[in-house]
C-alpha cells in the first residue's frame, strides 16, 4: 500500500515501514521512469503497484517473496506514522526544517520535519537536491579546488540535504567512511598481489562496480576515496589506474548522478550503465559489453532480492574471483539472510572471508543496518 500525505500542498510520497514487501511489487523504476511513468507524482505512484522489481534499482525490496508476503500483515497492522522515525522533532526555535540552524559540517543531528522522515519520497526531491550541490559549492568557491575536495563538499551537501530537509536513499557519512575503509583495504591487497606477481613496471587499472546509481553517492564515495590514494602515492614506484563501472535502471536518475560526476570533476574515471529490467539481461552479460573482464570492487546497493543472483552470476561469469572485495549494503535491515547464508557457505569452504559492520541506517535514529564485507580468498566454485 502507498500512502499519500494529503494534508501537505507538496506532493509527498510515503511507503509504510520496512518496505521491502511492499516494493517487491513496486519498483523504484515505476517512481522514476524515464520512458513509461512519465514522473512520480500521486496517479503515477498509483499506477505504479502494477510495476515490476527492476535490477538497478536502488530502492530497498524484499529478500524473497515468501517472506515478503509472510511480513505484509505484520506491517500494516498499525497505522503509519513517518515522523515516528526520527526522535528529533522540528526544531526547537520554530522554524521549519528547510530553514533549520546552520548544521556544523561534521554534524549528524536530524532537524528535517519529521513528515519528511525515512521512507518518505519528496516528488522530483533528485532535482532539489542537484540545486541544492549547485549552492554548496558556489559558497565554497569550486574554482581552485580538487576533486577529492569537490567530492567533499558534495557528499556534505547532500548529507545536510538529508539530515535537514528530506531523507533521501544514499548510503551516508557513516557508511561511507566503512565502505572507504574496506577500497583502501582491497587496493592494499591488490597492489600486494601486482607486486607478488612481478609487474615489471606495467601499471594495472583497478576495476570497480558500483550496482544501484541512484544520484551517484556512493559511487562518489569510491571515486573520491581511489583519488585520494593515488594523491598519497604519488610518486610511488608502483603505480595504478582505477576505473567506476555505476549501473541504473532509471535515465532520470542516471542523468542527476552524471551531473554531479561532472560538478566533482570525477567523471573521467566513471562509466553509467543503463541496465535493462529484470530478467532481461543477465548483469555479467551488460557488463562485459561495457568492456568489464573482472572486477576488483563491488558494492551492492540495488534491488535488494537481486543481491545474491547477481553475486552468484558474477561469479560463474568468473568476473568476481581471488582478491575480489564485495560491499553489500542494508543487509541487517532488509534481513538479507539468504545471501549472508551463501556467504557463510563460502566462508566454512575458506572460498572468503566475511564479517558483518554494523551501523545505523542512513539519516536515523536507531534505525539498525548493517554491510556485509567479504573479501574472496580464491576463485568462487560455480554455483
Amino acid at each position: 500500500m502507498m500512502l499519500f500525505d494529503s494534508g501537505s500542498g507538496d506532493n509527498i510520497v510515503i511507503v509504510p515501514p520496512k518496505p521491502d514487501a511492499f516494493l517487491s511489487y513496486v519498483g523504484y523504476a515505476s517512481l522514476y521512469n524515464g520512458t513509461g511513468a512519465g514522473g512520480c507524482g500521486a496517479s503515477t505512484a498509483t499506477a505504479a503497484t502494477a510495476g515490476t522489481l527492476s535490477r538497478g534499482e536502488s530502492m530497498e525490496s524484499g529478500s524473497s517473496t515468501a517472506s515478503s508476503l509472510a511480513s505484509i500483515n505484520e506491517r500494516t497492522t498499525a497505522s503509519f506514522d513517518a515522523g515516528a522515525f526520527d526522535s528529533v522533532p522540528r526544531s526547537s526555535n520554530g522554524t521549519d526544517a528547510d530553514a533549520g540552524p546552520k548544521l556544523p559540517a561534521n554534524s549528524t543531528a536530524i532537524t528535517r520535519d519529521p513528515r519528511n522522515g525515512a521512507f518518505t519520497f519528496q516528488v522530483n526531491a533528485e532535482y532539489d537536491l542537484l540545486l541544492h550541490i549547485q549552492k554548496g559549492l558556489d559558497k565554497n568557491g569550486r574554482r581552485n579546488l580538487s576533486d577529492v575536495e569537490l567530492s567533499k563538499i558534495i557528499m556534505r551537501s547532500v548529507d545536510e540535504y538529508c539530515l535537514r530537509k528530506q531523507w533521501m536513499y544514499h548510503i551516508g557519512s557513516e557508511k561511507a567512511v566503512a565502505i572507504g575503509r574496506f577500497l583502501r583495504e582491497g587496493v592494499e591487497l591488490f597492489l600486494k598481489n601486482q607486486a607478488d606477481a612481478g609487474a615489471n613496471g606495467e601499471v594495472k587499472k583497478y576495476v570497480c562496480v558500483d550496482l544501484g546509481t541512484y544520484c551517484g553517492y556512493s559511487t562518489l564515495v569510491l571515486a573520491s576515496t581511489l583519488r585520494q590514494l593515488l594523491q598519497e602515492r604519488q610518486g610511488s614506484e608502483q603505480p595504478f589506474e582505477f576505473h567506476i563501472y555505476t549501473t541504473e535502471v532509471s535515465t532520470k536518475l542516471l542523468n542527476v548522478a552524471q551531473s554531479i560526476f561532472r560538478l566533482a570533476k570525477v567523471d573521467a574515471y566513471i562509466t553509467p550503465i543503463l541496465v535493462k529490467s529484470e530478467g532481461q539481461e543477465p548483469l555479467s552479460q551488460s557488463l562485459k559489453q561495457h568492456g568489464v573482464s573482472n572486477i576488483d570492487f563491488l558494492l551492492l546497493d540495488h534491488a535488494k532480492n537481486l543481491y545474491l543472483t547477481d553475486v552468484q552470476d558474477l561469479e560463474d561469469s568468473k568476473l568476481l574471483r581471488a582478491g575480489s572485495h564485495v560491499s553489500a549494503d542494508n543487509v541487517v535491515y532488509n534481513r538479507l539472510d539468504s545471501y549472508r547464508e551463501h556467504m557463510h557457505k563460502l566462508m566454512l569452504r575458506r572460498v572468503v572471508e566475511s564479517r558483518l559492520e554494523e551501523m545505523n541506517l542512513e539519516y536515523s535514529n536507531n534505525l539498525k543496518d548493517g554491510i556485509e564485507m567479504t573479501v574472496y580468498l580464491q576463485d568462487p566454485p560455480a554455483n
